[in-house]
């Protein structure tokens, strides 16, 4: 598997730690957890509008990274917390599509 590459070396090394913590899933979704793990540090310590933040979404929207978002949030078992919803929906909206299995969307009542 190729590390990915970013600019920023601080970045990088919440990246690649990340990365070498992540077990028992594939290179893909391997790529997949450190990124989140990486933007939830980030943001946690910089905010939600910080560049490093911002890049972390970006790198998890990429063409690239998209086939693997939609595993990670279609695995079974997949329990997210209210923050981890919130931020699958908030990916969601920026793809413009669902990233989550069709029969965990929730049925709103008429």
């Amino acid at each position: 598997m190729k590390i990915m590459d970013f600019a920023d070396t601080q970045l990088q090394a919440c990246f690649e730690l990340y990365l070498a913590e992540a077990h028992g899933v594939s290179d893909e979704l391997r790529e997949v957890s450190a990124l989140l793990a990486t933007h939830d540090w980030f943001r946690m310590l910089e905010g939600s509008h910080s560049s490093r933040v911002q890049e972390t979404i970006e790198r998890l929207l990429s063409p690239a990274l998209r086939p693997g978002l939609h595993r990670w949030y279609r695995r079974p078992g997949a329990n997210l917390g209210a923050a981890a919803t919130e931020f699958r929906d908030q990916l969601s909206q920026l793809a413009g599509e669902r990233l989550e299995k069709a029969e965990n969307l929730a049925i709103k009542p008429r």
